[in-house]
């Protein structure tokens, strides 16, 4: 049976295109939006952004939220997850383009387990 694993933090690294984001970084955990205090780089056009956010929680959701004005080009997206009880693993998302209407989903289960036979 499927257990929803408990999010210890995320880290999270933005690579953007040639349209940048002029307003803070926010994700939304279980419908709630939250910024990323602390980071470092940015989001303006061929920039890097990267943060770390504790979570400490069951993510039913999480989304990476677009700008509430104009878009935002994402050319690639890393997120590294660290969840209890289970090795860390990594996700990449390749490009995108968000924009006040729409949002980029972020979560991902982790990797089923494989068993040598």
């Amino acid at each position: 049976e499927y257990c929803m694993p408990r999010l210890n933090y995320f880290r999270i690294k933005i690579e953007t295109g040639d349209t940048g984001l002029n307003e803070p970084v926010h994700f939304a955990i279980n419908g709630f939006k939250l910024p990323f205090d602390d980071f470092k780089g940015g989001t303006g056009p061929g920039e890097t952004f990267e943060s770390r956010y504790e979570v400490n929680s069951f993510p039913h959701s999480m989304t990476l939220l677009g700008p509430e004005n104009g878009s935002w080009n994402i050319k690639k997206m890393l997120l590294d997850f660290d969840v209890d009880g289970l090795e860390p693993y990594s996700v990449t998302f390749g490009e995108m383009v968000l924009t006040e209407f729409n949002e980029a989903n972020i979560w991902q289960d982790p990797p089923l387990p494989t068993f040598d036979v």
